[in-house]
């Protein structure tokens, strides 16, 4: 038995969503009912009060918060509290699993004031997951399945599934080449810039590179072109916005970078990696997108912000806005984990026009720069860490989505050793 139905007072669409969530992945079909005379005669279903109301009969019974039927954004009163065998977030000191749940999903806090990181955005710290301990769990998982375990208790014939977890290799493309088909301005500055920091290496790497004894230290396509070769799902995000500060690739325009997409994209799905200022700017978007559909000849429906750059509800508005259908930005820079408490890909809820849209959030679970060079992680300790990630997400199921760059797998400089961390974890969901 997999039919559920659930009395509440009041339907609004964040309940629907939360539900969704709970239900929809686990192959639970839920109906909603305010009519409390239908809702106790109704048989051949488990049942599910969430509502403050006396029935005689003891159904399983959750007392909402408010946050569910209210349509306003406000600063919630939160603390830490028990739901049965596990503890979620009080509202106001009334624990509610599933307000828990659409609070972290929906990133309800990052729609309030909060201290910008020196890119401007919300760093880990500021989460509730982080306050709590929860970021390095998938935790809206665990209350949804708390929540049907709840119900299986009353009802053991309820039956629910475990969503299936799988691994997606992403790599953003930030630099197509480190020295090659760079223009004149862009070579003379990095070798100044080499000459001030005293740095012969990387002036005698160039060198070599330039006059062809050596490959250019960020191609490592082959390497990238195999993994998909070898079966592992792999995506590619790439950079094609104009040159500034924090925008550093070569031209969209050079020749040998659009062949070089086109001959990726034989076999890998690519997507745009907006640029540095694009995340609350439309126009940006839609003219870097318009340049890799030019070199691929098809639409593009997939995305990244460089820098991991996201403001909600606006970035996401705006991609939803001119049709991107994916996208991949959801996770921190300075932490693992799990940023909308899941690793299942979910639908961007816009709490301001209090509307599910069809927009898919694909959270990232960890990042190379994060594991190196925010938490100083050798690549030992990354296994480590990335082997419990890669448990919780195998326990509750999702897409384990990591991101890499093409300069990060050389096994060069800073990131001697690295290329292992990737392998190992794609090892690690090829295991049965």
């Amino acid at each position: 038995m997999n039919e559920l139905l659930i009395y509440c007072d009041f339907v609004t669409e964040r309940l629907l969503y939360t539900l969704q969530f709970i239900c929809s992945d686990r192959k639970v079909n839920f109906k909603l009912c305010n009519d409390r005379y239908r809702f106790f005669q109704q048989t051949g279903c488990a049942k599910l009060v969430y509502a403050d109301y006396p029935f005689d009969e003891p159904f399983p019974k959750i007392v909402p918060a408010n946050l569910i039927f209210e349509d306003v954004i406000r600063k919630q009163e939160l603390s830490k509290m028990d739901f049965v065998d596990l503890q979620c977030l009080g509202f106001d000191n009334l624990a509610d699993p599933i307000a828990s749940i659409f609070y972290v999903t929906s990133r309800y806090e990052e729609y309030l004031p909060f201290p910008e990181d020196e890119h401007q955005r919300f760093p880990s710290f500021c989460s509730i997951q982080h306050k709590f301990s929860w970021l390095h769990q998938p935790i809206a998982d665990i209350w949804a399945e708390s929540i049907l375990a709840y119900i299986k208790r009353a009802y053991p014939d309820f039956a629910y599934t475990k969503p299936q977890s799988k691994l997606l290799l992403s790599f953003d493309i930030d630099n197509t080449f480190a020295f090659k088909h760079k223009n004149t301005v862009q070579l003379f500055g990095g070798r100044i810039k080499d000459f001030l920091k005293g740095n012969q290496q990387n002036s005698a790497l160039r060198s070599q590179v330039l006059n062809g004894s050596i490959k250019d230290p960020n191609d490592t396509f082959d390497q990238i072109f195999s993994y998909a070769n070898n079966g592992v799902k792999t995506r590619i995000f790439w950079h094609l916005g104009d040159f500034k500060k924090f925008d550093r690739n070569i031209a969209w325009t050079n020749a040998v970078q659009q062949r070089l997409i086109q001959k990726m994209a034989s076999k890998i799905s690519i997507g745009i990696h907006p640029s540095y200022a694009s995340y609350l700017n439309e126009s940006i978007v839609k003219q870097e997108r318009g340049r890799l559909e030019h070199i691929l000849k098809k639409p593009v429906f997939h995305s990244r912000q460089h820098f991991l750059r996201i403001r909600f509800p606006n970035t996401f508005q705006l991609l939803h806005n001119i049709t991107i259908k994916h996208d991949y930005s959801i996770g921190f820079a300075d932490d693992v984990g799990f940023r909308l408490g899941t690793a299942r890909p979910i639908q961007f809820y816009n709490l301001n026009t209090e509307e599910i849209t069809d927009l898919v959030l694909h959270p990232f679970i960890y990042m190379d720069g994060t594991l190196n060079q925010y938490l100083k992680l050798s690549p030992e300790e990354a296994v480590i860490l990335i082997s419990r990630l890669i448990n919780e997400v195998k326990i509750y199921g999702g897409d384990f989505v990591c991101i890499w760059h093409n300069d990060t797998i050389n096994d060069l400089g800073i990131w001697k050793g690295w290329r292992s961390v990737l392998e190992f974890t794609i090892q690690q969901f090829q295991k049965s």
